[in-house]
């Protein structure tokens, strides 16, 4: 017998869903994403077989250095040489068929190709974030010291670093209004939230 356990699931933040939302700025989480970290065996280019064989299996391109790449709701975020950050809805493959069913593919197609890879189920380490709004990149600016202009960190650009002396994953995922998506550790979310919250005071 299969017992369904998502209704005794909690936030990583520790309780409520966070939302916010001002005239210039807008913050709200994003529960119960599948999130996947990925290592290939690469060349230093960041080319090789098993990257295709990937991309293949995914119907997603797998970014290089400081990108994210998308289709629709689905993402991938370029973490390191080789290592990638792949984050999906629930309703997607892991969850109609657990771990196995997301993985598979992939591992069969590498076994094929051969080299060493892995794929590890991170998504109960880490809360996701989403901050938007005309004024989301000067809130993110009171902690972050990545130059997030526009012309330097615009749509489909990416990054590891640190938002008020948390470390994240930080995406800025296009559209016409800014929009940045922010994957941080479940012990610092709640931290995180309320930090923002507090930062976008100041836009009311």
């Amino acid at each position: 017998m299969t017992v369904d356990l998502r209704g005794l699931r909690r936030s990583p933040l520790g309780g409520p869903l966070v939302t916010g939302s001002v005239q210039a700025v807008r913050l709200h989480e994003l529960p119960w994403r599948t999130l996947i970290e990925l290592r290939i065996a690469t060349a230093p280019d960041g080319s090789g077989a098993q990257t295709g064989a990937v991309e293949s299996a995914l119907g997603l391109e797998l970014p290089s250095a400081g990108l994210a790449s998308s289709d629709g709701d689905r993402l991938a975020v370029w973490l390191g040489p080789g290592w990638w950050l792949l984050d999906e809805p629930e309703s997607g493959a892991a969850a109609a068929g657990g771990m196995e069913a997301f993985e598979a593919p992939i591992v069969q197609l590498l076994r094929a190709a051969g080299g060493p890879t892995s794929a590890v189920d991170v998504s109960a380490g880490f809360a996701v974030l989403e901050l938007a709004g005309p004024r989301a990149a000067a809130v993110l600016a009171h902690g972050c010291s990545i130059d997030l202009h526009p012309r330097v960190f615009g749509p489909v650009r990416a990054a590891r670093t640190m938002v008020a002396k948390a470390q994240v994953v930080l995406a800025q995922t296009g559209g016409v209004v800014p929009t940045y998506r922010i994957w941080v550790r479940s012990s610092f979310a709640r931290y995180l939230a309320e930090w923002l919250l507090d930062a976008m005071t100041e836009y009311r």
